[in-house]
């Protein structure tokens, strides 16, 4: 009898995995075939098709024309694709020999990276986009420097606010001088790696001021104060691979990696790294295949050609415009982080699919790990406390978009997309914080399965998936664009609002299918006691840090 219960036991487990198994399967097959129906009816539209002669002014460069010998027009008016583009075909070798000379130097004279880092980052500015350039980055440095020798951390945060906001509130533009020297792809490289910098020099101007604020008081032999060490800290704020194109690093993170013991240059850390290097340049080819087909960039010009689309086409659209900004700066946070791996350097992770987060906090938190970092490091943690209340996470939470509100522009599209991110994290924290009760764990433990846990998550987050990617759309598009989106999609009731949930409702499965995945690979790593990639790093911090997932 025993033994017939066990082999009954046993049929019921391999039956109830399989099914489960069929049905993710399902959940995956109907997240990809939607996606594509509704980004292939845009890409087929009568709109899609006919742009390029109904805008021929935004096809007609020269550069525009396919070197892939496809026969439709190439789209490259996106801007910071086009100059992030052009920076990465001409700047490729820079990147490259930057690495490998610092990598020999690393092992034959360590004590003289710092040194090299900063003057062949500063050579490389001084020949691609001018002196001009180079002298506002030393001058950023010297003037956190200074700060830093201050130790007045509000009077930190002040500067740095008003680098980044002084044309906004001022409309003066520091950069003229670079525009008329050197043209605009010089200027806009200088504009972007300037604001970078600005993160990274009040980086080590806090971290400074942290470490040293048991004894900064305590003399030396002179009676100064110690000083921050200024090759490290400019090396720091002008490393090449993440100058212009990110992603932003924690200076204690990057003095941790940049000092740790160079391993051997195997064999098999040499296919690691063209294997990563590799796999940047596919996505550099299908981002480039991708702009002759999806015109999401130059149909942003032309709003009454986006009224006429149909509801599917439509939703198709905001689709392109989301996946075409992953792709981005996938690209561009993939080969800073490539050539770094080069000289043993660890940088944030690129982004993840944005296909697969169906989570608001999710989304902020892997889609631009480095900033996340830093926002939780300088902002979110310092308001929050010790004590974590919810109301004090609340506080900080607004405090953080706040800060991307002023670091992305004070614009009204900018200023819906950091408020309804704001939305999106503060509902993940109050349900999170309702879940809590014990009177949710009670019924949650006697009524609810995992199986229908992961059913009412998908529930749940189906809706908060679409104010996500709604969100978004006020970064990437404008303000009467979104408008439009919403007045046709989000008001648009039943359709297309409820077969656009039903399909976001796949895709939070596929999104926790995912979590799951990386999760289980992190667990098996760390229990079989070896190091953790930087990938299956983060999916064990996932895994176990997760204050602001719904379920």
């Amino acid at each position: 009898m025993a033994v017939e219960q066990s082999s009954t036991s046993i049929d019921k487990e391999d039956h109830s995995s399989k099914q489960r198994c069929c049905t993710r399967v399902f959940h995956w097959l109907m997240w990809i075939a939607l996606l594509s129906y509704a980004l292939g009816r845009f890409v087929t539209g009568e709109v899609s098709t006919s742009l390029p002669k109904q805008l021929p002014y935004m096809f007609s460069v020269d550069v525009r024309r396919s070197p892939y010998g496809v026969d439709r027009k190439w789209d490259l008016s996106d801007e910071e694709w086009r100059e992030g583009r052009l920076f990465m075909v001409k700047a490729w070798p820079w990147l490259v020999l930057h690495s490998v000379v610092g990598r020999l130097l690393g092992h034959a004279a360590p004590s003289l990276v710092p040194h090299y880092h900063a003057a062949y980052s500063l050579l490389f500015v001084s020949l691609e986009l001018g002196l001009s350039s180079a002298a506002f980055f030393v001058v950023e440095h010297a003037v956190f420097f200074a700060l830093a020798w201050l130790g007045l951390p509000v009077l930190s945060y002040l500067v740095a606010f008003l680098m980044v906001s002084h044309f906004d509130l001022f409309g003066y533009d520091l950069f003229t001088i670079v525009l008329e020297s050197h043209g605009h792809s010089s200027y806009f490289v200088t504009v972007v790696a300037f604001y970078w910098t600005v993160l990274r020099c009040l980086s080590f101007c806090m971290d400074f001021n942290s470490r040293s604020k048991d004894n900064k008081m305590a003399a030396n032999r002179r009676g100064r104060q110690r000083l921050p060490s200024y090759w490290k800290t400019l090396s720091y704020a002008v490393y090449l691979p993440p100058l212009f194109l990110g992603p932003v690093q924690n200076y204690d993170d990057f003095l941790s990696s940049a000092e740790k013991p160079r391993p051997a240059f195997t064999l098999r850390e040499f296919v690691t790294c063209v294997a990563g290097l590799l796999r940047t340049a596919v996505h550099f080819l299908l981002m480039d295949l991708m702009c002759h087909y999806f015109y999401s960039s130059a149909l942003k010009k032309a709003p009454h050609l986006i009224a006429r689309l149909d509801l599917t086409s439509l939703v198709g659209y905001g689709l392109a415009l989301n996946m075409l900004f992953f792709m981005k700066y996938r690209i561009q946070y993939g080969l800073s982080g490539g050539v770094a791996r080069i000289e043993g350097h660890q940088l944030p992770a690129p982004p993840k699919c944005i296909f697969r987060s169906h989570l608001c906090s999710h989304f902020w938190r892997y889609f631009d790990h480095g900033l996340h970092l830093w926002i939780k490091k300088y902002i979110y943690l310092p308001i929050v406390g010790s004590k974590r209340k919810t109301h004090r996470k609340l506080l900080a939470v607004a405090v953080a978009f706040a800060s991307v509100w002023v670091w992305h522009g004070m614009t009204s599209a900018v200023t819906f997309w950091a408020s309804l991110s704001f939305l999106g994290i503060a509902v993940e924290l109050v349900l999170a914080q309702i879940r809590r009760l014990d009177c949710c764990k009670t019924f949650e433990s006697k009524h609810i399965d995992p199986g229908q846990r992961r059913f009412i998550k998908a529930v749940l987050g189906s809706p908060h998936y679409l104010l996500t990617i709604f969100a978004c759309m006020f970064y990437l598009a404008d303000m009467e664009i979104t408008t439009m989106l919403f007045n046709r999609v989000i008001l648009g009731f039943p359709l297309p609002l409820v077969p656009v949930l039903v399909a976001l409702y796949f895709g939070a499965h596929v999104s926790q299918d995912a979590m799951d995945c990386e999760a289980s690979g992190a667990a098996k790593e760390a229990t079989a006691g070896r190091t953790l990639p930087l990938f299956n790093q983060e999916a064990a911090e996932h895994s176990t840090f997760q204050p602001l997932e719904v379920l």
